[in-house]
Parts: structure tokens; C-alpha cells; sequence
């Protein structure tokens, strides 16, 4: 192969001394890319690389080039004509002292990789939004039922490893259809949101605040024993009745009660269980007058 052949490779070609890092000579891409003339430059592979890929070189690249005598598709950064930094893959072997490089500039591959990085992140940023959003509430912007139970299922099966105490509360809005019938279906909403800022203001971040339903609402109190899930209810029927209607009357709800004992959670079908005992307990409420709790 002539000279004139090796000149027109589109591509860096260099000879380097594998000790002192000397660049020997180059094809004429490599004297345009380099702004160089090899006969009259003492150029090293510190003037050509940058910092840290002459680290990597000597630390890296080097020890393997003397035992192997070759590396391939190597990622390094090219200091260019006007000193930008262009991404570049490498390919080189050792032929006695001498090592043999073929250089590929790639601003292009990287500029594509990079897209592609930003794409997968996009992508993964609009799939973690999708699936929070299909666990969500769309009114409430609480868990949604089946999140809920997701969730809850999660917990079961870690408390049956190591037992912590858990309470189901079951939340039902007194008197809800006739708000919804006197003041309109959008003013019925707005309770169900306020409501839903008053439930998520009153719990713990370990707590679970899901809407279950219409105008019910489940709380799973994690670590809390039945005594501190009471007085968690007493809090919520006052923190509630600060929501004042158009009619002047102050909102209320009735509540169901049950905790998880740990006999319970011999039980496959624990959570279905619970919940339609904190349920019966939440019509034992509604029975005896409303704006109270019951326990299951």
C-alpha cells in the first residue's frame, strides 16, 4: 500500500514510542486534525489526548498493550486542531517498541449516544409518571384502590416475617349525597379533594391514605396499636369539621376501626377480612347517629 493510499484513509493514523509517548509520524488526516507536520514537531501523545485519557493510557491502556499487544475500540478524547475536544475510538497494537494507532473521530456517534441516553431518560421519566399516575386518584391525587392493596399486601408479608402493628381505618363522609344534590356534583368534589388534604395532613409518611371509593377513604395506620389509631381518629373528626359547608353546618364523617393482630395474618385473605370488619364497624357508626368511630 503507497503513501498517497495511506493519506487518504478518513481516519488518524499514528506510530508512537511505546515508552517516551513520542508521535513518530501520521498520515495527512491525522497532520490536518492535529494541525501538525511530524518531521518538524516533537509531539507527544500529552499534546494529542486529553488529561484523563492520558491517565487512562498509562494506566490502563499501556500495561495491557505490553502483555497483549493490542486493544480495540477504545474510548479516548483527541485534542483537535484549535484545541476542542473530540470523542474518538482508537484501535492499536504493539509492533516491537512501536505502537500503531488507527483513530476514529466520533462527534457524531457520540452526539448520537447522547441522544439516545436522553431519549431512554425521557422515556423512563414518562413511564415512572405513567405508572405513578395509574396508581393515583385523578380527583384526589390519592392512592387509588388497587395501589392501595398493592401496598397493603407489601406490608402484610413483611409483618408476618417480623410483627409490627397495623390499623385499618375506614373513612365514609356523612350525608354526601345530599351535599352532592343541593350543591351540585362539582361542590361534591371539592369536599372529596378538601377532605383528601385534611386526611393526608393528619398522617405519617409511613402511612398509607388511599380513596377506596365514592365518598369512603381507607387509612392503613402502620406501627400504630388500636389505642394511637383512635386517638388518629379523634383527630381526624376535629381536623374535618373545620370544613364548614354553604349552609353554615361543619362536615363530618363516621368511621370503621380494625387492627391487624397477628393471629390474623395466618390468614391468606387477611386484608379482604379486615377491611370488611372496619366496614361493619363503619356501619355500626353510621347507625348510631354518624360523625363518630367504631371499632371492628
Amino acid at each position: 500500500m503507497s503513501k498517497v493510499d495511506i493519506d487518504n484513509f478518513p481516519c488518524l493514523l499514528l506510530v508512537t514510542h511505546i515508552d517516551n509517548t513520542q508521535v513518530l509520524s501520521g498520515n495527512s488526516f491525522a497532520k490536518q486534525f492535529l494541525n501538525v507536520c511530524f518531521e518538524e514537531s516533537s509531539l507527544t501523545l500529552t499534546d494529542i489526548l486529553s488529561k484523563a485519557s492520558l491517565i487512562f493510557y498509562e494506566s490502563y491502556l499501556k500495561p495491557i498493550l505490553i502483555s497483549n499487544g493490542s486493544c480495540k475500540e477504545v474510548q479516548l478524547t483527541v485534542i483537535a486542531n484549535g484545541g476542542s475536544r473530540i470523542p474518538a475510538v482508537a484501535n492499536i497494537c504493539l509492533v516491537d517498541e512501536k505502537l500503531f494507532w488507527a483513530v476514529y473521530p466520533a462527534e457524531e456517534r457520540d452526539k448520537l449516544y447522547q441522544e439516545l441516553v436522553s431519549a431512554r431518560e425521557n422515556l423512563e421519566q414518562k413511564t415512572e409518571e405513567l405508572t405513578r399516575l395509574t396508581r393515583l386518584d385523578p380527583l384526589t391525587s390519592l392512592l387509588n384502590r388497587r395501589a392501595l392493596t398493592t401496598d397493603l399486601t407489601k406490608i402484610i408479608t413483611f409483618i408476618r416475617r417480623k410483627y409490627v402493628p397495623v390499623c385499618l381505618v375506614l373513612i365514609d363522609i356523612d350525608y354526601f349525597k345530599p351535599i352532592n344534590d343541593n350543591f351540585g356534583h362539582e361542590y361534591g368534589d371539592e369536599v372529596l379533594s378538601k377532605l383528601a388534604s385534611t386526611l393526608t395532613n393528619v398522617v405519617r409518611e409511613s402511612d398509607l391514605v388511599s380513596r377506596w371509593g365514592g365518598e369512603e377513604f381507607l387509612v392503613a395506620l402502620y406501627n400504630t396499636d388500636i389505642q394511637d389509631a383512635q386517638y388518629y381518629c379523634n383527630r381526624i373528626h376535629e381536623a374535618v369539621q373545620k370544613i364548614t359547608l354553604p349552609n353554615s353546618k361543619k362536615l363530618t364523617v363516621s368511621i370503621g376501626l380494625a387492627a391487624l393482630e397477628p393471629q390474623d395474618l395466618r390468614d391468606e385473605d387477611v386484608i379482604a377480612k379486615k377491611i370488611n370488619k372496619a366496614d361493619n364497624a363503619l356501619y355500626k357508626a353510621k347507625n348510631n347517629g354518624r360523625n363518630q368511630t367504631q371499632l371492628g
